[in-house]
């Protein structure tokens, strides 16, 4: 998982500890080096090595980076003015600088860097008309270092915004997932166990063995196909209803079958010329009958149920039933809800017209993508 400390500082801060460590061997050289040894620079050098590793190392922006370089500046600024040569220890300040403060203090830690250095060229040469020369030249040396310091900084800001951008993506991700399975739960497994209580209790009910026997089986039936559901939600297969059919071929065996388990008249109508749709787009089309249908067998007391798959223009589906119907303020249901959802999400339109005592009607309508 992503998170907003991934940026382009934090993967390169390996190189540059290491960067670090290189220019304090180098400093030591360049101590020892020296005409005249000065061992304050060598002790300071080793303070501010001591420093990094307790307090910059980490290279977090926040009170403890500018701790560090409250502590850090000052130090490279002294050995500058003891040992000139450790102004190479500049090339690794100003990145840090420049890494863990925000840009307005960064350029103002610059500006104050580079007149410290300047200072010192003057007063360590006695304010001589070449020393005044070279502290302009050092001062003036901060605008094209603010130009790369804030360069610098919008590149490690971008970074953190894409890594932030990132998270936010993948716990959307997250919940839209969780949204789709709650629908793929509800649309399948708790219809499927819904239609195995009602056979079960109507095979308690029968007298006549052959019909208890039927319920029975067809108990059975959709037990098995609730199976192949829970095994194709888990291994992120099409949905078992599709496997292995057509769009047409699923829609009318779902008809069929409810016909079968309550003895209304159902029946199956396509218009149109077949053709395969995008995955998606017959999984909506799918769940929006196995719902409906599911509405009809729980609440329609219906005797003549209609599926209509239309390909002519676009695509369209149309469940209708002849049953006792509902009142519009009765539409609001965690099913048709979700459903409008997902078919709002795959770019269609999804209406449901009901009348008390006149039936109800689902219309799905997909647009050629």
């Amino acid at each position: 998982m992503p998170s907003s400390s991934d940026d382009a500082w934090d993967r390169t801060a390996v190189a540059w500890h290491a960067a670090f460590a290189v220019f304090a061997v180098v400093g030591v050289v360049l101590v020892f080096a020296e005409d005249h040894f000065q061992p304050v620079a060598l002790v300071l050098l080793g303070l501010l090595c001591l420093w990094y590793w307790r307090v910059g190392a980490p290279l977090a922006r926040d009170r403890r980076g500018v701790l560090y370089l409250a502590v850090a500046i000052p130090l490279v600024v002294a050995m500058f003015a003891l040992v000139p040569a450790l102004s190479v220890l500049f090339f690794t300040l100003y990145p840090h600088i420049w890494a863990l403060l925000e840009p307005r203090l960064a350029t103002w830690a610059t500006l104050l860097t580079s007149l410290s250095i300047g200072t010192v060229v003057l007063v360590s040469t006695g304010f001589s008309s070449d020393a005044v020369g070279a502290a302009v030249v050092i001062v003036l040396s901060v605008i094209p270092a603010v130009m790369l310091g804030l360069w610098i900084a919008r590149i490690i800001s971008q970074s953190r915004e894409r890594a932030a951008l990132a998270l936010v993506s993948h716990e959307a991700g997250v919940l839209t997932e969780r949204e789709r399975l709650a629908r793929d739960l509800h649309d399948t497994l708790a219809q499927g166990a819904t239609s195995v209580l009602l056979l079960l209790r109507a095979a308690r009910a029968a007298t006549d063995p052959a019909a208890r026997d039927r319920h029975l089986a067809l108990a059975e039936a959709t037990t098995s196909e609730n199976l192949a559901e829970i095994r194709a939600l888990v291994a992120a297969l099409t949905p078992a209803a599709l496997d292995g059919f057509s769009l047409p071929a699923a829609l009318e065996r779902l008809t069929s079958r409810l016909g079968t388990e309550l003895g209304l008249s159902s029946g199956f109508v396509m218009e149109g010329s077949y053709r395969p749709l995008p995955p998606a787009r017959e999984v909506v089309l799918l769940r929006v009958t196995q719902e409906a249908l599911a509405n009809v067998r729980k609440h329609a007391s219906a005797s003549s149920v209609t599926v209509t798959l239309d390909y002519t223009s676009g695509v369209s589906l149309v469940v209708a039933d002849n049953g006792r119907g509902f009142g519009l303020d009765a539409v609001r249901g965690y099913g048709l809800d979700g459903l409008r959802d997902r078919v709002a999400a795959a770019g269609g339109s999804f209406e449901v017209r009901s009348v008390e005592g006149s039936g109800v009607r689902v219309h799905v309508r997909l647009e050629d993508a």
